[in-house]
């Protein structure tokens, strides 16, 4: 755990010999391990596309721990702080890219614009014995034109990373996602999502967000409804507790700078606020869940 805030990386900051221009690289697993000091957490300011071919350990994708078994994929998103746990003669591939390589083609199809497509996507799918064939084999293709220096290889890897996105998106069977339809509502929704990320700190009612939409905040909330069965408030409140979490699990911030960090003016708010939601006490929240990794 670290003593202060959890380390953003991006791909830069991984001092490969060769990526394309700091926003895309394909690793083995083994390269991966070597990279990073897993006694750390990490924010990632990158997307990971993980193939994992054999071996045993787990993963800590924020609060959630997984398992690492052959045919699992996981895509970690933007922000998503995570850590490997006792791994054991774990194999496999691991494709790093950023918002805007991913973006480099885009055709005006939101099911293939990261910004929408790729939205509260599962952490991980397990796929078949032969539908992990044919993922891997995307891999492998991207893996062989990422190792050329040949004309148009940013375009084409592009294409293939879209591809085995569209792929892992097609694979959650979620209709959200495959029949994903552009409409104003879709918009205000996405924009809505976007704003929270953005502003969740300072702004934590839904008519900061409806006025910045230009809309109701009465509309707005019947369209979050409507789309994630939750309220817009319920929505912007699990973006605060998430990151509490975060600081909670992976800092060694205390409960009142870690108060401070999220925009409220006092400790007790902010306990009360996360109390609300979580129901229970920010310090029992990180003491659980420290007890529950030592066992």
């Amino acid at each position: 755990m670290s003593s202060a805030h959890i380390k953003a990386i991006t791909i830069n900051s991984l001092k490969r010999p060769f990526s394309l221009d700091g926003e895309f690289v394909v690793l083995t697993v083994s390269d991966l391990l070597d990279l990073f000091s897993f006694q750390n957490s990490f924010k990632t300011k990158f997307y990971t596309l993980l193939l994992v071919d054999s071996g045993s350990g787990k993963v800590q994708i924020d609060h959630e721990i997984h398992e690492l078994k052959r045919g699992r994929v996981f895509f970690i998103d933007y922000n998503q702080v995570f850590r490997f746990l006792e791994i054991d003669n774990f194999s496999g591939e691991a494709v790093l890219f950023t918002k805007s390589f991913y973006n480099l083609i885009y055709t005006g199809n939101r099911k293939i614009k990261s910004d929408t497509a790729f939205s509260h996507l599962p952490s991980f799918i397990d796929f078949t014995k032969s539908d992990i064939a044919s993922f891997r084999s995307g891999i492998v293709d991207i893996k062989k034109e990422f190792k050329t220096s040949s004309h148009l290889n940013k375009e084409i890897i592009c294409l293939l990373l879209k591809v085995s996105m569209l792929k892992y998106i097609r694979k959650t069977d979620n209709p959200e996602y495959i029949d994903f339809k552009t409409n104003r509502k879709n918009s205000y929704i996405e924009e809505f999502k976007n704003l929270v990320e953005i502003n969740f700190k300072e702004l934590k009612r839904t008519s900061d967000y409806s006025k910045k939409l230009a809309i109701s905040a009465n509309y707005l909330n019947s369209l979050i409804k409507e789309k994630l069965d939750i309220s817009a408030e319920t929505y912007i409140q699990n973006r605060v507790i998430l990151e509490a979490e975060r600081l909670l699990l992976n800092t060694d911030l205390s409960v009142t700078e870690i108060s401070f960090e999220l925009g409220f003016s006092d400790k007790s708010h902010f306990g009360k606020y996360f109390k609300k939601i979580s129901e229970e006490s920010p310090n029992n929240f990180r003491k659980k869940f420290q007890s529950n990794t030592s066992l």
